[in-house]
């Protein structure tokens, strides 16, 4: 028995421009605490095949190709809470729950984002996506195809968004020295890059399959030893996409208003040394968390501690955002004011072209 969760949108916050086929947005409104919707799915191994003929391996969110109203996988309940937990009036708990439509969507930069919408007894819950919707950006409707054949695998249920991890065998500074990440303990001291040595609160790992169809987009990113200045970093370091790294420059004041910047990893695929593990096949994650966002050294490079935004906190686990949450229940407050802010200003994907075009000239 698989269990798992989702965390997407509420019905009413995704608009349709022009007709729902045409173009969407999430309307500028949105409100993280309130507007966000918990998709919490057990999903059996069943004796009889889904609707499609398909054995029922427990494994895959199903969709409703055949049955329209149960969906095809009798085995397959979930129950859709707020973000808070609280229960979605009018929706059955431990109802039949799958995926009703898979819509390919395209933001204005060109690049494509799966949107599922996800049904519970025939009444539509929420949307789940493969990226997270930025308020008031229109969406172009590119074509739709219903599911189950493009929904997400739930043998890893943070396949829809990455969250920022560190590779095993990633050496992670401590005042003893490197240490591997996959030998941090919670209580461990880490030296940061202002010199400080932090306590570690909370440690997560994962083992995800990134050969599988739809797993390609968490692939792990390697940046060469010495790719992104002399001797950094010291060895080829490997982290996920959206592991950001500190990017120091002698005019990044000029560009950007800081001395240093973080960028994703995936954002500077264009530097040479950079590039996707593309025969990678099973990858161990890591990610930890301190008090505050840290810069750390991993293999000689600064690069981010794990920051518990939304979109980290929607792709972790069912359990392992709970234990987080109750560590940090500020967290599951949308001004997260406990929390602070990212410790450096952070790039997005024109800015990082920007950055990037800068190195390469």
């Amino acid at each position: 028995m698989a269990t798992y969760s989702y965390i997407g949108y509420s019905p009413d916050i995704i608009l349709g421009v022009g007709g729902f086929e045409q173009e969407i947005m999430l309307d500028e409104s949105f409100d993280p605490g309130e507007d966000r919707r918990v998709f919490n799915v057990v999903d059996q191994a069943g004796p009889v095949p889904i609707a499609n003929g398909d054995p029922d391996t427990g494994t895959i969110f199903d969709g409703n190709r055949i049955n329209f109203v149960e969906g095809d996988d009798a085995t397959q309940q979930g129950t859709v809470t707020d973000i808070a937990g609280n229960n979605i009036p009018g929706l059955t708990p431990g109802g039949d729950i799958f995926l009703q439509t898979n819509f390919q969507i395209m933001n204005p930069e060109g690049d494509t984002i799966n949107f599922y919408s996800v049904e519970v007894d025939g009444v539509l819950a929420g949307y789940v996506t493969s990226e997270p919707l930025v308020p008031g950006v229109v969406y172009t409707y590119i074509f739709r195809d219903v599911g189950p054949n493009n929904a997400p695998d739930t043998t890893d249920p943070t396949a829809l968004v990455d969250v920022p991890c560190f590779v095993q065998g990633t050496l992670i500074q401590t005042p003893k020295g490197e240490t591997a990440v996959e030998r941090l303990e919670v209580g461990d001291l880490v030296v940061t890059a202002d010199g400080q040595a932090k306590e570690i609160r909370w440690i997560g790992s994962r083992i995800v399959d990134v050969s599988r169809a739809d797993a390609l987009h968490l692939r792990p990113i390697r940046i060469a030893k010495g790719a992104l200045a002399e001797g950094v970093p010291g060895s080829d370091l490997f982290v996920s996409p959206n592991h950001r790294i500190l990017m120091p420059a002698a005019d990044m004041q000029l560009l950007f208003e800081e001395a240093e910047v973080l960028v994703p990893a995936k954002f500077l695929l264009g530097l040479h040394g950079v590039d996707v593990v593309a025969d990678a096949q099973r990858v161990s994650y890591y990610h930890f968390i301190f008090d505050e966002h840290e810069i750390v050294i991993s293999n000689g490079a600064q690069t981010e501690s794990l920051f518990p935004g939304d979109i980290a906190l929607s792709g972790m686990g069912h359990e392992g955002r709970v234990e987080l949450l109750e560590l940090f229940p500020d967290l599951s407050d949308v001004s997260r004011p406990e929390y602070g802010p990212t410790a450096a200003k952070v790039l997005c994907k024109h800015e990082a072209k920007l950055l990037v075009s800068r190195y390469v000239r």
